[in-house]
């Protein structure tokens, strides 16, 4: 649970004989850290194995229900800005800075990670 040594594996998680489902050991939080599933399987010249990542699948759950609640502000506000129902107002941004962060904050978290995570598997993988 808590890990204040450096000395530990970079990655936890499952090993079968058909793949793996992992994550990195990091010393701080990133809730969008990339959950890593692979797969093995028989190649010409040994084994192949595919990589997939994906977000924790309670985190992706509760950013669907974010950006869905935000989406929808979006939508009233423009509506109602469009229809004349509603006056310009700097307020109106509010709900697209939201949308913006949120994207930015989802994509920054995982693609950082996922890039260094690639560049871990394939040196451990292509290790002799």
């Amino acid at each position: 649970m808590f890990r204040f040594s450096s000395k530990h594996a970079t990655f936890q998680g499952e090993l079968t004989s058909d793949g793996f489902k992992m994550s990195r050991i990091i010393h701080y939080r990133n809730s969008f850290l990339p959950v890593v599933h692979g797969t093995f399987r028989a190649g010409d010249s040994g084994r192949i194995v595919s990589i997939k990542m994906r977000l924790n699948l309670f985190v992706a759950a509760f950013m669907c229900i974010w950006f869905t609640g935000v989406g929808l502000a979006v939508l009233a506000f423009t509506v109602g800005f469009l229809r004349g129902k509603i006056q310009p107002s700097p307020m109106l941004l509010i709900p697209f800075g939201m949308l913006v962060f949120g994207w930015a904050l989802v994509s920054g978290g995982f693609w950082s990670e996922a890039r260094k995570q690639k560049r871990m598997l394939v040196e451990m993988f292509t290790k002799r």
